[in-house]
C-alpha cells in the first residue's frame, strides 16, 4: 500500500454505475476511461473545477448525455512516471466480455495450421489424420477443454455471476482461460484437457501420466496477479483464488486426488457450475458489479 503516494480523486460514473474516468482534485486532470463520454465529462468538469479543486464535488450532476455521479475518494498507488502526460487522457479499451471459451486457444490453433498448410497442405492432412502431436493439435486440444468448460460456466450467469473468457493479461501473450466474478469472490479457472491420460493430485504436486506438471504453482500465481490488480485498480482486496478444472476425455474424469490443495481448487468438468453455486459470502453485489466493471477492460491487464 503506497500511504506517501496517496491520490485524492473524484470518481465520475453513469447513472447505471459504470466508471466513465475520473478527476485529480489536487491538480485537476481528467482521465477518460470511456472515450464516447469525453464531452459529457468535459462539461462537468468545466462546470465544478472550482468544487473539485476544494473538495466539496456534489454527489451527482446532469450532464447532456446522461446523468454522471460523482465520487470522492481516495486512492493510494506508485507515482506515475515523470514523463507521464500532465493533459487530458483518454485511456480507450477493449471489452473483454466479448471474448468467446478458448478463443485465444483458438486462434493459436489456426495460425499454426496455416503455417502447417503452407509449408506442405498434404503431409498436414496425414498429421492431422493420425492425431499427430503437433502445436496445432496441442492448441485444438486445449480449445476443445476450454470450450467446454466455459459453457458450463456460463451457466453461472443466472446467479450473480459474470464470467470473462481469455482474458490477455501482460505484453507476452499470456491469457487467463476464465475468469469468474460473483458472490463468492473471483476465480482464476485453469482449463486442463489431457485426453487418456491419469491425473494424480496431491497438496503441493500434480502429475499427468505420471509426469509431474508445474500446474500448482502457476495457477498460485497466476490468482496471486490477479488480486494485486483487482486491487490496485478497485482500492480495496478481494477474494481471489485460483481452480484447476481437469479434463481426460473420459465420462468420469481419470483424476485421483490424495489430498486437496490449500490455494487451489481441483474440479472436474461435472463439478461445473455447481461448486461455484455453492460459494457464497465473499462479495455483495455491488462489489461483484464494481470488479466485473473493471475486469471487462482490457487496460485493466496489460
Amino acid at each position: 500500500m503506497w500511504h506517501k503516494f496517496g491520490h485524492d480523486r473524484t470518481y465520475l460514473k453513469s447513472g447505471s454505475g459504470i466508471r466513465l474516468g475520473w478527476v485529480d482534485n489536487a491538480t485537476g486532470v481528467l482521465t477518460v476511461e470511456m472515450a464516447e463520454h469525453r464531452s459529457d465529462l468535459e462539461a462537468w468538469l468545466a462546470s465544478h473545477t472550482e468544487a473539485v479543486s476544494s473538495g466539496t464535488a456534489p454527489d451527482s450532476v446532469e450532464a447532456p448525455a446522461e446523468e454522471v455521479s460523482a465520487v470522492r475518494g481516495v486512492v493510494f498507488e506508485p507515482p506515475a512516471p515523470v514523463d507521464a502526460p500532465t493533459s487530458v487522457a483518454s485511456l480507450d479499451w477493449t471489452d473483454l466480455s466479448g471474448n468467446r471459451p478458448g478463443q485465444a486457444a483458438r486462434e493459436q490453433a489456426e495460425a499454426h495450421l496455416e503455417r502447417m498448410r503452407s509449408k506442405s497442405k498434404f503431409g498436414t492432412f496425414l498429421l492431422r489424420t493420425f492425431d499427430a502431436k503437433t502445436d496445432e493439435r496441442a492448441w485444438r486440444v486445449g480449445a476443445k477443454g476450454e470450450e467446454s468448460v466455459g459453457s458450463r460456466l456460463n451457466r453461472l450467469t443466472e446467479h450473480g455471476w459474470h464470467v470473462l473468457h481469455a482474458v490477455p493479461i501482460g505484453t507476452k501473450g499470456s491469457d487467463i482461460d476464465h475468469l469468474l466474478i460473483g458472490p463468492g469472490g473471483v476465480w482464476t479457472i485453469n482449463t486442463k484437457n489431457h485426453p487418456g491420460k491419469k491425473v494424480w493430485v496431491a497438496p503441493h504436486q500434480v502429475r499427468v501420466g505420471g509426469q509431474v506438471v508445474p500446474y500448482l504453482r502457476n495457477s498460485t500465481f497466476e490468482a496471486d496477479r490477479v488480486r494485486k490488480i483487482l486491487t490496485k485498480e478497485l482500492g480495496w482486496e478481494p477474494f481471489v483464488k485460483a481452480a484447476l478444472v481437469f479434463l481426460t476425455g473420459t465420462l468420469i474424469p481419470d483424476v485421483t486426488i490424495k489430498k486437496m490443495p490449500e490455494s487451489v481448487l481441483i474440479l472436474d468438468r461435472m463439478e461445473i457450475p455447481g461448486a461455484f453455486k455453492r460459494s457464497t459470502g465473499r462479495l455483495t453485489s455491488t462489489q461483484v458489479i464494481e470488479v466485473f466493471d473493471v475486469a471487462r477492460r482490457s487496460t485493466t491487464w496489460q
